[in-house]
């Protein structure tokens, strides 16, 4: 009888060596199945082996029940020895044809096995009838002839007061943030013992423990809970961690890991060949694949300027980036990630960024803190950056009694050389290393799939998606436009905002973190965007948000200026020639504000050449005046004449 699910089949007839007939037990619907089509039902559970009712009762037996799996090698020799010679005497019985139940030929049997076993001490005819029992009702599991003193707990020896001593004290001393060692604990344990005894309440006998048995009754507790309470909680977790595929993906962009973390590399800049410090490096990887789908180079910091920077770099094709870079391989990546992977740093929980994510379709998923094995591909690309062959400019931990190089005065990659390198090395170098792990390299699983599952492209414009990149704040919208940090914009092209919204009220503005020349104002009522022009457009053409903000700072604290034009542009001049063309030495500090100030970033490095702009017509002060046209005058015709 075999039971699946809610129908019950019995095997009825066998029709050749490896086929049988089934009947269903209520319809008595007649099928077939092959001998190895039911065994593997069997074994994979699909079919219920139901064991047929007894003669006597009429009631169906309760199957077997399944025995845990053990293997019988790893069990003590003298356990195997055990089960081998109780197992001698039920097979005696089985081959003298003698059943459990006839205790005189049962004693007979096992008199005749202990002569042949040589055993000095043999079981009673009890015994072996117990033993027999058992086996034949396990489904003759050879793991029910196991002595029980093999899987037996032995009880403790000490006194229930010792042992509350013991418990008390592991709790109280050993289980804190002091993390006291076991033989301190061991010695506040026997100086409590001493006075128990003093007060009568424990026995001078039961009053020791040794450092053994205090280990092993420590070993007793929960890894995570002993850990955490001498740890915390944060190295308990670490240490405890068990991750079950929890970084995996199906297929490509379906999960992608967004971190910064500094380059160990002092660069120069590409015209004054000052050391600028250590750029930042933001990273877009695909977990399907391990690809690298964008990259973004600044000094700017962890920032929502590096966020939005590497999204665009991830989500657009890389022809136009990558063009002035001699490349082996085209680059694969573009597309919208379907889910993205962050840690908790604050320019991911900006508005500005949920907005991005939002607009483009991606969903967010925050890791805990303290726990980067659930972004591994990431944190693993990051480590491989430290096998890069470039020895000059470079950052070491320092180590005692060894010769340290200065990095800032040993640097000599240009900023823009470093960029090319790192292209290189994401499309030519790490794509085709293979993971150790998957067997597989990354260009290979990154070709299959895209071929397999295509990602959603971005299919707007560049103006679109910078749109969408762009950060955001509600602004008013005034008489003069709109004023961003001492910037003012608007023209003729907000008047029908103002006509229809009065002369002042609120909406939500955009602006390009990486071109401050123009900003986009939405228009509350039907939520379309208007663009607007800077009316500072020589200062602010080309300039990035940070920068502006770096020029404001000097401004204010050193010219000391109410930040009108003459004032903003005259402080971008004098930074520039204090920070740029000034040769004396600079801090680490000053040589970053430098390169912030410059506003060099991947992009911008390998952005393409445009045609160059028309110059534009000077804005003319006066208006032009109508010149009188000068009357047309014919020429006179003369006749010649000879004067004799």
């Amino acid at each position: 009888m075999l039971r699946r699910g809610a129908k019950t089949f019995e095997i009825v007839r066998q029709l050749d060596d490896h086929t049988y007939q089934l009947e269903d037990c209520h319809s008595r619907r007649p099928s077939t199945l092959d001998r190895l089509t039911i065994l593997k039902r069997i074994w994979t559970k699909e079919y219920e082996i139901v064991v047929a009712p007894s003669r006597q009762t009429g009631h169906v037996k309760p199957p077997p029940e399944e025995a845990t799996p053990i293997d019988l090698g790893s069990l003590k020799a003298s356990v195997r020895a055990g089960m081998e010679r109780r197992k001698d005497y039920i097979d005696a019985l089985q081959k003298a044809h003698v059943t459990r139940g006839q205790r005189k030929k049962v004693e007979q049997v096992v008199k005749k096995v202990a002569i042949r076993l040589n055993d000095h001490r043999p079981p009673s005819g009890s015994t072996v009838m117990g033993w027999a029992r058992d086996y034949q009702t396990s489904g003759h599991n050879p793991m029910s002839l196991r002595s029980g003193n093999a899987c037996r707990v032995r009880q403790r020896q000490t006194s229930s007061v010792m042992d509350k001593l013991v418990s008390r004290l592991i709790q109280k001393v050993y289980l804190t943030k002091d993390r006291h060692t076991l033989q301190h604990t061991l010695d506040c344990i026997q100086r409590e013992a001493k006075e128990l005894v003093r007060q009568k309440q424990l026995e001078e006998a039961k009053a020791t423990i040794s450092l053994a048995t205090l280990s092993r009754r420590v070993q007793e507790i929960d890894l995570f809970r002993r850990i955490a309470a001498r740890e915390g909680v944060a190295r308990a977790r670490m240490t405890c961690r068990t991750v079950m595929d929890g970084a995996g993906a199906s297929y490509p962009l379906q999960r992608v890991e967004v971190d910064h973390t500094p380059l160990n590399w002092v660069v120069v800049c590409d015209r004054t060949g000052l050391p600028l410090g250590r750029p930042l490096l933001t990273v877009m990887i695909d977990a399907f694949s391990g690809y690298v789908l964008g990259i973004y180079l600044s000094f700017y910091g962890p920032g929502l300027s590096s966020v939005s920077g590497v999204i665009r770099n991830a989500v657009m094709p890389k022809a136009d980036f990558v063009r002035g870079v001699k490349l082996q391989n085209r680059w694969l990546a573009e597309g919208i990630a379907d889910e993205l992977v962050l840690d908790n740093g604050m320019e991911f929980h900006a508005a500005a960024f949920k907005l991005m994510s939002w607009e483009l379709g991606s969903d967010m998923m925050f890791c805990r803190v303290r726990t980067p094995w659930l972004k591994p591909h990431v944190e693993r690309f990051f480590a491989t950056l430290n096998h890069l062959t470039l020895a000059r400019g470079r950052i070491h931990k320092r180590v005692a009694n060894v010769l340290n190089l200065d990095p800032r005065k040993d640097a000599a990659v240009k900023f823009s050389d470093l960029v090319k390198g790192l292209i290189m090395f994401v499309a030519d170098v790490h794509p085709f290393e293979i993971n150790e792990r998957k067997l597989a390299r990354p260009h290979d699983l990154m070709m299959e799939g895209l071929s397999n599952c295509p990602p959603v492209v971005y299919p707007g414009d560049m103006d679109a998606l910078r749109l969408t990149s762009a950060l955001s704040k509600q602004l008013t919208v005034g008489l003069g436009g709109v004023e961003l940090h001492g910037l003012p914009f608007g023209g003729p092209e907000l008047f029908p905002l103002r006509k229809q919204f009065g002369e002042r009220f609120k909406t939500l503005v955009k602006w390009d973190p990486d071109d401050m020349a123009f900003l986009w104002v939405q228009n509350p009522l039907n939520q379309t965007w208007i663009q607007s022009p800077c009316r500072w457009l020589e200062y602010a053409d080309g300039l990035s948000w940070n920068q502006h903000l770096v020029i404001r700072k000097f401004a204010r604290a050193e010219l000391k200026l109410s930040g009108a034009y003459e004032d903003l542009a005259a402080a971008r001049l004098r930074l520039h020639d204090h920070w740029l063309d000034a040769t004396s030495t600079k801090t680490s500090a000053d040589a970053l504000l430098a390169a912030r100030y410059s506003g060099i970033t991947s992009a911008r490095v390998m952005a393409p050449e445009s045609t160059p702009k028309a110059p534009e017509q000077p804005t003319r002060l006066v208006a032009d005046v109508e010149m009188p046209k000068s009357a047309h005058r014919e020429i006179p015709a003369f006749e010649a004449f000879e004067m004799v």
